[in-house]
């Protein structure tokens, strides 16, 4: 009779265990489930990417109006097999004055409520100003209604500051402003040179991506760098808070700082929430190195 009874209490605790268990599995599933579809509802779609490993830049318009001794344009270039964008105006012995821009193809906004950039940019030696960046929704195209289009400068990015070295600052970002519902949208980039000083930059990884669903774009500007990031994230633009969590869903940071050290923060993806101080978000991504 004892014996039976020990079988009895080992059985109601074995059930009690399993679920316990149970419980713990459907609540993790629930989570995952809530995360993904959290993301499923405010995730960015891509609308453009361009990282020139083909080697060229098909569908891209180059507009040079004006140069010095030869025409200095925008072109791929290669070092070690990484192909890029690339343009200066160094003709062997000195920079020239040129203005130089380069168009992307076109893509659409249509049922997106904004849209972002991100890019990779480097400059090297003696450079006259730091690269622009411009949106339009009336351009034609081609060249030549290049200068009969609207096109509007887009601010808040980040740019390589250190001329001596290789290093690329990687994942810049910036909002493109009232952008949204648009069937062509186009970025174009400028480059300006002096006598006597220009340098060379060169730009890669350029992806646009749209925000739907719930989430709501920001009203104001909102760009973060570096991205990827190993210590010091720097947000831009008029923040109330800013929220990071991790690939699963949860909060590992909340701010209202607009300098955030990472450092303690695993290897991996993360995205970075940002209210405005209107009540307006906005989502990024977040690489952690």
């Amino acid at each position: 009779m004892a014996n039976f009874k020990t079988q009895k209490n080992s059985l109601i605790i074995n059930i009690y265990f399993i679920n316990i268990f149970n419980f713990y599995i459907m609540k993790r599933n629930l989570l995952l489930f809530a995360t993904a579809l959290l993301f499923a509802f405010s995730a960015n779609a891509q609308l453009f990417s361009d990282n020139f490993q083909d080697g060229d830049f098909a569908g891209w318009t180059t507009v040079c109006p004006d140069y010095a001794t030869q025409p200095y344009i925008w072109k791929v270039s290669e070092y070690q097999g990484e192909f890029y964008l690339s343009t200066g105006a160094w003709d062997g012995s000195a920079d020239h004055a040129t203005t130089q821009w380069i168009v992307s193809p076109s893509f659409s906004t249509v049922g997106e409520s904004g849209a972002s950039i991100s890019f990779d940019n480097r400059a090297r030696y003696n450079v006259n100003q730091d690269i622009e960046l411009y949106v339009s929704t009336d351009f034609a195209g081609d060249s030549a209604s290049f200068d009969a289009a609207t096109w509007t400068q887009v601010t808040g990015f980040a740019v390589d500051q250190s001329y001596g070295d290789y290093d690329w600052l990687l994942g810049a970002t910036a909002d493109l402003g009232n952008v949204g519902g648009q069937a062509n949208v186009y970025i174009a980039f400028k480059y300006v040179s002096i006598d006597g000083a220009g340098g060379n930059w060169v730009l890669n990884n350029i992806e646009v991506t749209g925000t739907t669903g719930i989430n709501t774009v920001a009203s104001s500007v909102f760009s973060m760098y570096p991205n990827p990031v190993s210590d010091v994230l720097t947000v831009n633009g008029d923040i109330a808070n800013v929220t990071i969590t991790n690939a699963i869903g949860q909060e590992v940071i909340k701010t209202n700082q607009t300098s955030i050290s990472t450092t303690n923060l695993r290897t991996g993806l993360y995205f970075v929430t940002v209210t405005d101080i209107e009540g307006n978000t906005a989502t990024r991504k977040l690489i952690k190195k």
